[in-house]
């Protein structure tokens, strides 16, 4: 009787695992779908893209710029002049 315990627990467990994938894959979509899909394939890995100015025009930065002297004032004088933080 115990051997058919541990197979009911074995395969309910195998159940609970089958729709936590099917929920993450779900979840990790829907995310995807709002984000706009996965990173642009012009993007490489460790770099971001920025977007500048009323035109919007893109430039791809390094993501260790990111804490640059340089860049974070970039970032301030942003967010004077178009009232937007620069910070989380």
């Amino acid at each position: 009787m115990e051997g058919c315990s541990k197979i009911r627990h074995i395969v309910r467990l195998r159940q609970m695992l089958r729709q936590w994938r099917m929920r993450a894959t779900a979840l990790s979509s829907l995310s995807r779908r709002r984000s706009g899909g996965a990173a642009p394939s012009d993007v490489p890995a460790g770099h971001v893209a920025v977007c500048v100015g009323s035109s919007s025009r893109r430039f791809v930065v390094r993501a260790a710029h990111l804490n640059h002297p340089a860049f974070r004032e970039l970032l301030r004088q942003a967010e004077e002049e178009y009232g937007f933080p620069s910070r989380p």
